[in-house]
């Protein structure tokens, strides 16, 4: 017979899935936006201590830094958008206009130039599609972003103004022993580091190093060529190469032997170089995780979890990783051991 106490326990343990049930389901709408929030919080730190070191008051302080941030992002958003896409519009206008099939012809004599500038006029035809349908999405959703917005910059003020309260809370719910969550604190410093800085920061300058080049060149459209380069560059695998290479072989099709000439050597050996020398050091240096094992985790989560996996990948490889670790040291009770 099934007694009164084992009825409360079931029905507190039903009551107590629902809650959390009923809790993700209200968050899962926004909980990118709060990861995002507290992602810049934790690298904004830096920034707001030194704020805080000359306006004293916390909310003042915090304040300053959420508008500091909030320029950082709309400003360039307002005047560089608009550009972006309306050249974005023109290289595909001039792309449609070239005989791609006469260029391949110039460049290396096939008697499968046709097929070859088909099949490129394809790709090239299914990124500007999926480019205008990552726009009108984006336009179609605009509410939306907005108001994702306001939750990153509210969990963002938050979580900066708090960060000490909120650091002792989840500590005290770890249960972790404190050389765990001393290990896994230090990976997480070592590898959200290494990913702003070795793939997001060093991205960003390639970007920028190779449109430097292209103006330099005078290039055609070369804003929307480094804002592309740019995010390419981020991810791991890709590079500034996709844009700096078919530009070259147009420029050398199109006469233009010098731009082209220079241009692949200042891809080749400066701007690459600038990913495969710094990139590396940065991930070795800020993290115990292994290079190779930093990348899987960067693409994996890249493309399970979108633009927060670059930093959740690595995190995962690295926890699993050290848990491995205690495993294969017979240490594995003390992760959880509290003395």
């Amino acid at each position: 017979m099934i007694e009164s106490k084992d009825i409360k326990r079931v029905v507190v343990a039903v009551l107590i899935l629902a809650i959390f049930t009923l809790t993700f389901l209200i968050l899962k709408p926004i909980i990118m936006p709060i990861i995002f929030g507290l992602l810049f919080a934790y690298i904004f730190g830096p920034v707001y201590k030194m704020i805080k070191k000359v306006i004293k008051r916390e909310n003042v302080a915090t304040s300053l830094l959420v508008l500091i941030l909030s320029a950082l992002i709309i400003v360039p958003i307002i005047y560089l958008v608009p550009v972006v896409v309306n050249q974005m519009f023109e290289v595909y206008v001039f792309v449609q206009n070239l005989n791609l099939t006469e260029i391949i012809n110039n460049l290396v004599e096939s008697n499968n130039a046709s097929t070859i500038a088909i099949n490129l006029d394809n790709i090239i035809g299914q990124f500007f599609s999926s480019f205008l349908s990552q726009f009108k999405d984006f336009i179609i959703n605009l509410p939306s972003l907005i108001f994702q917005f306001a939750v990153f910059l509210f969990t963002f003020y938050f979580a900066t103004r708090d960060s000490e309260k909120l650091s002792e809370y989840i500590r005290s719910l770890s249960p972790f022993s404190k050389s765990t969550e001393t290990r896994f604190l230090q990976e997480f410093r070592g590898i959200t580091n290494a990913i702003i800085f070795g793939q997001v920061f060093i991205g960003v300058v390639q970007g920028l190093a190779l449109g430097a080049g292209l103006f330099f060149l005078g290039v055609p459209n070369a804003l929307v060529l480094t804002f592309v380069a740019s995010l390419i560059s981020i991810i791991p695998i890709l590079g500034s190469w996709l844009i700096w290479f078919p530009t070259t072989i147009y420029l050398l099709a199109t006469g233009q032997t010098f731009a082209g000439i220079f241009l692949l050597l200042y891809g080749a050996l400066f701007v690459s170089s600038i990913d495969n020398i710094l990139r590396p050091y940065i991930l070795s240096k800020r993290s115990t995780l292994p290079v190779a094992m930093s990348l899987i985790g960067t693409i994996g989560g890249f493309l399970f979890f979108g633009l927060v996996g670059l930093v959740l990948g690595p995190l995962i490889i690295a926890y699993t990783l050290i848990i491995i670790e205690f495993y294969r040291q017979g240490k594995l009770k003390d992760l959880f051991n509290r003395q």
